[in-house]
């Protein structure tokens, strides 16, 4: 088939480079993407199939990219999302939903920042990929490489609760459906653990739509969100709507090219 771009909608699931390398079977071609999403973020991927193509890749991945995504406070984990171990879970009421702190907190996001990448990303330090040093247990011995990004928007679109029951079907159903060697046993086994244990009925849940350059660890803003308002967080959703001038309307469907 002749080089093309074009933008799919990648679901919950399954990694941006598992996306790649199936079309790239089924097409007998080189296709790569412009930007990893997670397991759990789902939304606009960019790809490009064929050798010319590919030329791109390095000015399509440096676009700015839109995202929505929930906050859930009451919780962390080790991954920053719902796919990871939960590592503290606090009782928090959501009839004290901190939003002027937070409103004033997004306004202060935008621009140019530091950010500490999450520990279980694929960036390589010695040879290896972060997120091995981070389930090896020995994170400490290489630290959390930093890099600069860039905020252009912030803004609370709205806030919502969950219960404890649809939080947990939620997740069973979202972490069940990653491909790979994930830790999904020791994950599901520990929220249900938390959840078990859990004071609270129902969480609150902040949405946040943001702008931001090329590099941008959405589920570490979640993180960094909830510890400079002193509440363990996550982001349990991730959409990403636009990816440059491709948005979500004009996306095809993933299960439209192969299977799923």
């Amino acid at each position: 088939m002749p080089d093309e771009i074009f933008a799919v909608y990648k679901p919950i699931g399954i990694t941006s480079h598992q996306v790649a390398i199936r079309l790239s079977e089924k097409l007998g071609t080189v296709v790569t993407h412009t930007g990893s999403l997670d397991p759990m973020a789902e939304g606009v991927l960019v790809l490009l199939v064929g050798p010319v193509a590919k030329r791109r890749q390095a000015e399509l991945q440096a676009v700015d990219k839109e995202y929505e995504f929930d906050l859930l406070f009451g919780f962390s984990t080790d991954s920053y999302d719902q796919l990871g171990l939960v590592t503290d879970a606090a009782a928090y009421e959501p009839e004290n939903f901190p939003e002027n702190k937070l409103n004033d907190l997004l306004a202060r996001w935008v621009g140019k920042k530091e950010q500490e990448l999450p520990p279980f990303s694929s960036a390589v330090i010695r040879g290896k990929p972060l997120f091995w040093w981070a389930r090896e247990g020995r994170i400490h011995e290489v630290g959390l490489p930093v890099r600069e990004i860039e905020v252009f928007e912030a803004g609370l679109v709205r806030r919502s609760e969950i219960t404890k029951r649809d939080l947990e079907g939620l997740i069973m159903k979202n972490v069940g459906s990653v491909e790979g060697d994930f830790r999904q046993d020791r994950i599901k086994e520990r929220w249900q653990t938390a959840l078990a244990g859990h004071p609270n009925g129902r969480f609150s849940v902040a949405a946040i739509r943001m702008t931001v350059g090329s590099g941008t660890y959405v589920r570490s803003i979640a993180h960094e969100l909830g510890r400079a308002l002193g509440l363990p967080s996550i982001a349990l959703r991730i959409l990403r709507t636009r990816s440059g001038r491709f948005d979500r309307t004009g996306c095809k469907l993933l299960s439209d090219l192969i299977p799923l």
